[in-house]
């Protein structure tokens, strides 16, 4: 394959295709689900260690290991090197399917799994997570000038991100932060994920604190 074009997965059929690099960022309708696509180059192999055979005199037949570090994920044909390597304790995460809330997070209690009629733990509800799919990730950042876990602030900033890996959400009921090391790459929310967003935050924040936050996610 040359190396102006990679493969991408068409995330509603599931369809291998073909991408150049020069349409990275745009959005193509998928040839076989007619779906539209968001083209954007795969995140590199994630490894711990590379093993190098050396041929010279002074290291010949010598097997070196050599530390690689994490790569940083590619969207658009940019690196992010500001992914959350752990949830912050003052901010909220919340996990959007095309058509509800599947999970949130806040400090004290952990990620709570939507059992349909409201929220419970998500390691005593393991049944209750969807094991594939595509799902957007949402950082609410929050203003708390008080750094104090009770006093709630206002949302400063709403950082999306794209979980699209078969099998991700299961992280859910293990370490809290492993659903982190799931993320693909930076999203955008459809017009119905931004209003069942806003609508559960509504029921969450009081009005007044909910209130700046519209503008960020209702686009």
């Amino acid at each position: 394959m040359s190396s102006d074009v990679f493969q991408i997965i068409c995330d509603n059929c599931g369809s291998k295709l073909n991408a150049k690099v020069g349409i990275i960022g745009q959005t193509r309708n998928c040839p076989k689900c007619k779906k539209p696509i968001l083209i954007e180059r795969p995140a590199p192999p994630q490894n711990n260690s590379t093993t190098i055979t050396t041929n010279n005199d002074a290291t010949k037949n010598q097997t070196l290991t050599q530390p690689i570090t994490t790569p940083s994920i590619i969207v658009a044909g940019q690196l992010i090197d500001d992914l959350p390597e752990r949830l912050d304790y003052r901010n909220r995460y919340i996990i959007i399917s095309p058509d509800r809330i599947i999970a949130t997070w806040e400090s004290g209690r952990g990620w709570q799994v939507n059992v349909g009629n409201g929220f419970a733990s998500a390691k005593k509800n393991i049944t209750a997570i969807p094991d594939q799919g595509t799902f957007a990730f949402a950082e609410l950042v929050i203003n708390n000038t008080e750094n104090n876990m009770s006093a709630i602030g206002s949302p400063t900033a709403i950082n999306i991100f794209k979980i699209s890996i078969r099998g991700a959400l299961t992280a859910l009921y293990r370490d809290e932060n492993e659903i982190l090391r799931k993320i693909d790459c930076k999203w955008n929310l459809t017009k119905n994920q931004q209003t069942i967003l806003w609508n559960h935050l509504a029921k969450n924040f009081t009005a007044e604190t909910i209130a700046p936050a519209r503008s960020l996610i209702m686009n």
